[in-house]
């Protein structure tokens, strides 16, 4: 082949990788984005198409025939759904258990909610609260403060884009067993302030405003700590345990926990159909815009590192969170984590499916002497 033409044949070829390259490296930065930036705004998907004669159709959304209790919040308003009645041509019939607030009719558009108030406050289950703010290197951040008698303080850590009104459902629980509980906000969070960067780093900072909040538990006269995590917030719990330790942290309660990144982001890209390798450019191109290392975020991996009984909840139709891992870390270290699962709920969903078995296992584990 001539020189010319070899020239520029290599100069196409060149060109292609390169092409190629910044494609991968836009489609990754696509895909990490929907991992690490924040969403403020909620999709309201499912429309009341009746009510009446205590029971509530509803068509459209996802899970809406999901068995237990569940939330149907909207804007200004909130009820509590019961068990399935019935499903239809795509509708389906519930008990209509409560409505907490709002103007409940048909034409109403709102999302299924696992934590049933997840807009609203303590008040809504019947617990008095105080707002309170709790400083952190980045500010001061908005947080719910009960009473209780005890000295071990439950700090709760709701998950990735949610807020604190994923403690609502174990709030009455922990007030019972004379705990107080402060259910925080951390960095990005509505209301709160933006990490520098303004993205999650799923664990990696955001620990740093549990330990804020264990700082100013403190100072009411806090002396030892259960954190409580649900989803990322589980991992965010997770961190915290391994980066303070001597900290008086003596029980970590994991709903639905990230316990190692790689698995949900790998299942969440596999039920979007993003090709596997694309998967492993969207972890690099994470690591990239964080500075955070998948490795150091498997807890399964450093097991060994946890020294405190850990109580983990998952359940089998967990289609967020696979519960593999978490089977893997109770298998790992069966000698500090008794690990419950139900069948069901979904992702943080193990109290909606089975309340009694949930609130059964959460007050036997926070009533042992440790």
């Amino acid at each position: 082949m001539p020189t010319k033409w070899r020239r520029r044949a290599l100069l196409g070829a060149t060109s292609t990788v390169v092409v190629v390259a910044l494609a991968l490296g836009a489609a990754g930065y696509y895909y990490s984005g929907l991992v690490i930036d924040p969403v403020h705004t909620s999709n309201y998907p499912i429309e009341v198409v009746a009510v009446g004669d205590g029971r509530i159709t509803l068509k459209g959304g996802l899970d809406t025939d999901a068995p237990g209790f569940y939330g149907l919040t909207w804007p200004g308003g909130n009820v509590v759904l019961g068990e399935t009645i019935s499903v239809g041509a795509g509708t389906v019939t519930r008990e209509l258990d409560k409505v907490v607030r709002g103007d409940l009719r048909p034409g109403v558009f709102g999302y299924l909610d696992r934590g049933l108030w997840s807009e609203g406050t303590p008040r809504d289950v019947g617990v008095p609260y105080e707002n309170v703010e709790v400083t952190s290197p980045l500010g001061a951040f908005p947080a719910w403060r009960t009473e209780g008698a005890s000295d071990t303080w439950v700090i709760a850590v709701h998950g990735r884009n949610g807020s604190r009104g994923e403690a609502l459902r174990v709030i009455p629980t922990l007030r019972e067993l004379g705990h107080p509980v402060l259910a925080i906000t951390y960095r990005n969070d509505e209301g709160a302030p933006a990490s520098p960067d303004g993205r999650f780093h799923l664990g990696d900072t955001e620990w740093e405003d549990v330990r804020a909040a264990m700082d100013y538990a403190r100072t009411q006269g806090a002396r030892k700590f259960v954190l409580y995590g649900w989803s990322m917030g589980g991992g965010i719990s997770a961190v915290a345990a391994r980066r303070l330790p001597g900290a008086g942290i003596t029980a970590l309660i994991l709903d639905s926990p990230v316990l190692d990144w790689r698995s949900p982001i790998a299942e969440g890209a596999r039920q979007m159909g993003v090709p596997g390798f694309l998967t492993t450019v969207g972890q690099w191109v994470i690591m990239g815009r964080t500075g955070l290392s998948f490795d150091d975020l498997d807890h399964v991996e450093h097991a060994a590192e946890f020294d405190v009984p850990i109580l983990i909840f998952v359940d089998h139709d967990d289609a967020t969170v696979p519960v593999d891992r978490a089977r893997a870390f109770a298998a790992a270290r069966p000698d500090i984590t008794t690990l419950v699962e139900t069948k069901g709920g979904g992702h943080t969903g193990s109290w909606n499916v089975d309340r009694d078995l949930y609130e059964k296992a959460l007050t036997e584990f926070l009533r042992s002497p440790r």
